[in-house]
């Protein structure tokens, strides 16, 4: 089975260069647990320096498998435990930056999973709840930032 769950997040009074900048970052990793306190214990990077093609944290292993600048696009998968350990043959992130104008933007963070037949009941795990709750902190950081200068 195949599913996706998809978000889309408003932000006014930052541009969408102004976002990228954090999730474009290939040190975001070592940002995610201040950001949100509570969600994540620790973040480590066991392997190379957070770019491309690089494992990332959490209880599983992730590789970040595209950072585009130009098209403001991060996408992630998971490679080792998490989700592929409950039957999931595919869990993939992508987090794109859609500009609307010089202050305003969607950032849109999509879940893509394959699931074997056996586990499709372990779907309802998926949701973007984690993801909705990094665009808020992000943003947050973002304006906060931008009001100190």
């Amino acid at each position: 089975m195949r599913g996706h769950v998809t978000n889309e997040f408003d932000v006014v009074g930052a541009s969408a260069d102004e976002i990228w900048a954090v999730y474009g970052d290939k040190n975001l990793p070592n940002y995610v647990s201040g950001l949100q306190p509570g969600l994540f214990e620790l973040l480590e990077i066991v392997e190379g320096d957070g770019g491309v093609g690089i494992p990332g944290p959490r209880e599983w292993k992730e590789k970040f498998t595209t950072i585009d600048d130009g098209r403001m696009v991060k996408q992630v998968q998971q490679i080792e435990g998490g989700f592929l350990g409950i039957g999931f043959t595919l869990h993939e992130i992508t987090f794109e930056i859609l500009p609307k104008d010089k202050d305003s933007c969607i950032i849109k963070s999509t879940v893509k999973v394959d699931i074997d037949s056996q586990s499709e009941a372990n779907a309802a795990a998926i949701t973007v709840d984690s993801m909705y709750g990094m665009a808020r902190a992000i943003t947050k950081l973002v304006l906060n930032n931008k009001a100190k200068q």
